[in-house]
């Protein structure tokens, strides 16, 4: 039996009066994605009918949930006979703890601190007293992405081309790779340039074309998953070889036309 406030699992023989003696506030499944050493709190609140009232007969369980129905379930932590019990996975026992001092008090929410990527599984609580509710919890644990190294490939010279590369050495896949000019040039709208996707960017590389001074500034990638980001900088300084071009052209053209102006004058100078 469902409804919108709670969820309701109760078991009862034609000759039990039915009763929604245990209710678990919220909603009957959560999903989280958590970051590798942080804190969590995974919320169980409840609350009994009158029938219920008083500690004697209450179970609290939290568990964790095998997909393989025949495998067997993993009790980490409960609560019987007004006792706190640790259960069978060592790896919880010191850092898990129920989030009140008395779980017996309407809240069986648990505190399970130093997450680990091992720790990624379906948590179920279950509360039974006349009758039984659960309730789960869907933990993804992952890393944070790694702080990423930015650097250029190609010449920075007026017209060339150049690959603004990015890679962090970690982080749970997947990762996203997103581009942004964060200062210089920003365009008619003043607003700054963002690539993101496979669009420019392929693994973490922006390819700049034709390049000019309007590129000049500071291009920032930020490397990114569901539980965090990290970011590099890089600077792109176009140099004006073009200009420089023209100008030692001109040079060497004034040169040869002095050079031949003398050799003139030489020649007149001889014949006469």
């Amino acid at each position: 039996q469902d409804s919108d406030a709670a969820l309701h699992i109760i078991e009862y023989d034609a000759y039990t009066p039915l009763l929604s003696a245990v209710r678990i506030n919220g909603d009957g499944q959560e999903i989280l994605y958590l970051a590798e050493g942080d804190n969590v709190r995974l919320g169980c609140p409840y609350i009994l009918d009158p029938e219920d009232y008083g500690p004697s007969g209450l179970d609290i369980e939290w568990m964790q949930v095998n997909s393989e129905p025949s495998h067997r379930e993993n009790v980490f932590l409960s609560y019987q006979d007004k006792r706190i019990n640790q259960g069978n996975l060592p790896h919880l026992q010191q850092r898990v703890r129920f989030a009140a001092s008395d779980p017996s008090q309407y809240d069986a929410s648990i505190n399970l601190m130093n997450l680990q990527v091992s720790d990624t599984a379906t948590y179920e609580c279950r509360v039974k007293k006349t009758t039984m509710a659960t309730r789960k919890v869907i933990v993804t644990v992952q890393a944070r992405p790694a702080v990423p190294l930015c650097w250029s490939e190609g010449h920075m010279a007026y017209g060339n081309d150049v690959v603004l590369k990015c890679f962090a050495n970690g982080g749970t896949p997947p990762l996203s790779y997103n581009w942004a000019k964060i200062s210089g040039h920003q365009g008619e709208d003043n607003s700054p340039g963002v690539w993101s996707g496979p669009e420019g960017v392929y693994n973490g590389d922006l390819v700049l074309k034709d390049i000019s001074h309007e590129d000049n500034g500071l291009y920032q990638c930020t490397v990114a998953n569901h539980v965090g980001y990290s970011v590099c900088v890089v600077e792109v300084r176009v140099s004006d070889s073009r200009r420089a071009g023209v100008i030692v052209g001109a040079v060497l053209g004034s040169l040869l036309l002095l050079g031949c102006l003398l050799l003139a004058i030489w020649a007149l100078t001889c014949c006469c």
